[in-house]
């Protein structure tokens, strides 16, 4: 099979202590396909955070993070079809992260 490249690239910025912002785009030779995300996480304090993230293809993903002590943190997520709003099938999520 012949390997086909792919290039993804990504920028970071740090804003402030608070707020980082990125910018992701990647294309693949296979298929011609470029998709394209840009996105921000906001820390509202030391143990809370908030993401959003919209691409190329409408899809907006929102999250909220919350540490609850040291090594355990839960967060909620969704993620919307912005080209089918009214048709559903958005996803929301729920997670439960421990550390040792």
């Amino acid at each position: 099979s012949k390997l086909l490249p792919i290039i993804n690239t990504c920028v970071e910025n740090k804003v402030n202590p608070n707020f980082e912002t990125a910018v992701n785009l990647a294309w693949s030779a296979g298929n011609n396909d470029t998709r394209f995300g840009i996105g921000c996480k906001y820390n509202l304090d030391h143990d809370t955070a908030v993401r959003a993230k919209v691409n190329n293809a409408s899809q907006i993903g929102l999250s909220y993070s919350q540490k609850l002590r040291e090594g355990v943190t839960i967060s909620l997520s969704t993620l919307i079809d912005g080209k089918n709003f009214n048709e559903g099938g958005h996803k929301v999520g729920f997670s439960l992260e421990l550390e040792a």
